[in-house]
């Protein structure tokens, strides 16, 4: 397990003046053996009395509220389906978006992901919040797709394509000449080839 951390020195100086607040949570559940669904959701709370753009006055309170859910295939890891709600927003405009996120569907969680959101849904095609939601739940996905896999190592994909497309310099202790994946590599008896000079992990 993670080792635990001395309480940050920045925070601690803070007076107790809050002024927002944004929750977002994602949960993973599985469908079926090839399928799983993520359900995320996103708050911003307002917690004093601010104007608008136009001086009008607003109560302190939820501002944006929005959910998604994503099915999404385990094999491809593609986003077969996609819902949005959006209880709470700011204009009665913005209600306009629940479908603003449907050209998502049959992308998938890979390399590029974020790019391809940004381009099919994002700047004035969508809402900045739905994206950003949307953006927080991809690593998610990968973490309940691991889950999922981790409940029964025989239906586990470990293969080394599947490791150096997913998990090989996504972070430092998956470095790939860290003792991590060689101890990886070594049990799978297989080898990973070095970064070649001057380039680095897909954006």
């Amino acid at each position: 397990m993670g080792r635990e951390k001395a309480k940050m020195k920045l925070i601690e100086a803070v007076k107790e003046d809050k002024i927002h607040n944004r929750k977002i949570d994602v949960t993973t559940y599985e469908l079926d053996d090839n399928t799983i669904m993520v359900y995320g959701e996103l708050i911003d709370r307002r917690l004093v009395d601010t104007y608008s753009v136009e001086d009008e006055s607003i109560d302190a309170g939820i501002v944006h509220h929005m959910r998604i859910c994503l099915k999404v295939n385990l094999t491809s890891l593609t986003i077969e389906e996609i819902e949005v709600e959006l209880p709470v927003t700011p204009k009665d405009e913005c209600g306009e978006l629940e479908k603003s996120l449907d050209g998502v569907k049959g992308l998938r969680v890979t390399s590029g992901f974020t790019y391809n959101v940004k381009t099919l849904v994002g700047g004035r095609k969508g809402c900045i919040h739905l994206t950003t939601l949307l953006l927080t739940m991809a690593p998610a996905i990968l973490q309940g797709y691991w889950v999922h896999g981790d409940r029964d190592p025989k239906r586990r994909n470990m293969s080394g394509e599947h490791i150096e497309k997913y998990l090989i310099d996504g972070c430092y202790v998956w470095r790939r000449e860290g003792p991590l994946v060689e101890k990886i590599a070594g049990k799978l008896g297989i080898s990973f080839p070095p970064l070649r000079p001057g380039s680095g992990p897909s954006k």
